[in-house]
């Protein structure tokens, strides 16, 4: 058993079943608070299913401090509270998953035996979806490079690069829920009016404007973090106003998703890349 906790100043503390923070307990990591939202009408017996949502999810971990003296105890103490102090979020890693979250209490208990106080700490995650570790990252479109160097150039000639041939792409989110993903369309010459198409759902992204060789637009379709974002040089601006008013920031259903990109001009020069975490609900 054994768990990493990165703060918000970058800092990262590895709590196991070992000196000098000894994990004895962690809790919250499975399942999670269902809320079921009902209507119930004047004499009915039962109610009327509305909607239900998932609760926030809450982490505990208990265990003990070890050192060889009292003094020792008294600094890993001040370096334990300095840690998870409840000004500052955090993420907390367990196993091949990770999730944000925030310190909701951070208490010590001190002994007649101060050599080795106990810990409790209790972690409050407003999203209890636990992510993977690193971002998926599929390239919808893209020129694939062909030669390696040493390189011999033939009489015949040689193809130094090949484009993908479809505009058409399955992707598999292996998570458990529908997850939020980060669209990138970036233009290797004048592209008009690129779009990505859900055609599970027909929802489409799509960005009206002209785009010029090395152009980025950056969509974010994350819940609670919807934007848009373009990237000229090294210049960003928000470029909400340039999308399509019946554009939609679609989310990746589990299991396979079917996605087609398009543009009106060029579409050969418009390279479309996704980012996404999958998203659990335990580990």
């Amino acid at each position: 058993m054994e768990i990493t906790y990165i703060n918000s100043n970058g800092e990262r503390l590895t709590i196991k079943q070992a000196k000098p923070y000894f994990l004895e307990k962690l809790d919250g990591t499975g399942s999670i608070r269902n809320i079921v939202n009902t209507f119930k009408a004047p004499e009915q017996d039962g109610a009327f299913y509305v909607s239900s949502t998932l609760d926030m999810r809450n982490i505990t971990l208990e265990g003990t401090i070890v050192a060889e003296d009292a003094n020792k105890a008294y600094e890993l103490r001040k370096e334990f509270l300095k840690f998870f102090s409840p000004k500052m979020s955090g993420i907390l890693r367990y196993r091949d998953r990770q999730i944000s979250c925030i310190v909701e209490e951070a208490a010590l208990i001190v002994s007649v035996r101060e050599r080795i106080p106990k810990f409790f700490l209790s972690l409050l995650c407003p999203s209890p979806f636990f992510e993977l570790l690193e971002e998926v990252r599929q390239e919808l479109a893209s020129w694939e490079a062909l030669f390696e160097f040493s390189l011999e150039i033939p009489a015949s000639g040689m193809e130094f690069g090949a484009r993908q041939p479809s505009q058409i792409i399955a992707l598999d989110n292996i998570g458990d829920v529908p997850c939020g993903c980060e669209i990138i369309f970036r233009a290797l010459g004048t592209v008009t009016n690129p779009e990505l198409l859900h055609m599970d759902t027909n929802e489409f992204v799509r960005i009206h404007t002209t785009m010029s060789p090395g152009d980025e637009f950056h969509i974010y379709t994350h819940f609670a973090g919807k934007r848009v974002i373009n990237i000229i040089g090294t210049t960003q601006s928000n470029a909400f106003h340039l999308l399509d008013t019946n554009s939609d920031f679609f989310q990746l259903a589990t299991g396979i998703n079917n996605l087609r990109y398009d543009a009106s001009v060029n579409l050969e020069l418009l390279d479309v890349s996704i980012y996404y975490r999958p998203q659990f609900l335990g580990v």
